[in-house]
């Protein structure tokens, strides 16, 4: 499959979506300490101060989503990437870096510069992806993360910044 031949759309999601949403998760993400609440699915795609994205292939089925929060904390607000997830057989073909781009553009829109994300150590594709998309590492998150196997160890994160200027 190449880039030129992945038929795909990107859309709001909204509640309809739900069950389809909670069922990818299922089917994509590792560990079920990853998966979000379908109350918590729910309200960022009911909330102003949040954008929930769907990427669907021309099956209509999901693909990939993304979403993120607005901050409108004092004395700097700021935005937070909360999830960005990519059906396996629908990875390296830049559909995680078209997500994060739409979300950047959501936050920009609502007047916010600061943006934060949190990868796990081990995820290399979605620092990759932050770094390629002009984010820092601010710091180490010790123990942020669950393992993905039996140990019940805890995994480092990465904590993240971009600063967006007008254009």
């Amino acid at each position: 499959m190449s880039k030129k031949n992945i038929e795909h759309k990107l859309l709001k999601a909204c509640v309809f979506d739900l069950d389809e949403i909670t069922f990818f998760e299922k089917q994509v993400l590792n560990d079920s300490s990853e998966f979000t609440s379908a109350r918590n699915i729910k309200r960022h795609i009911k909330s102003k101060n949040s954008c929930f994205l769907l990427i669907k292939n021309k099956d209509n089925k999901i693909c990939g989503y993304g979403i993120a929060t607005l901050r409108h904390y004092s004395p700097t607000p700021s935005a937070h990437i909360y999830k960005i997830a990519v059906s396996p057989e629908f990875r390296r073909f830049g559909l995680g870096f078209k997500l994060l781009k739409e979300l950047e553009k959501f936050i920009v829109n609502n007047n916010i510069f600061k943006i934060y994300a949190e990868a796990r150590e081990s995820n290399k594709a979605s620092f990759g992806l932050f770094k390629k998309s002009g984010y820092k590492k601010t710091k180490t998150l010790y123990g942020y993360y669950s393992c993905l196997d039996e140990s019940y160890e805890l995994e480092n994160g990465i904590k993240l910044c971009k600063i967006c200027y007008h254009k």
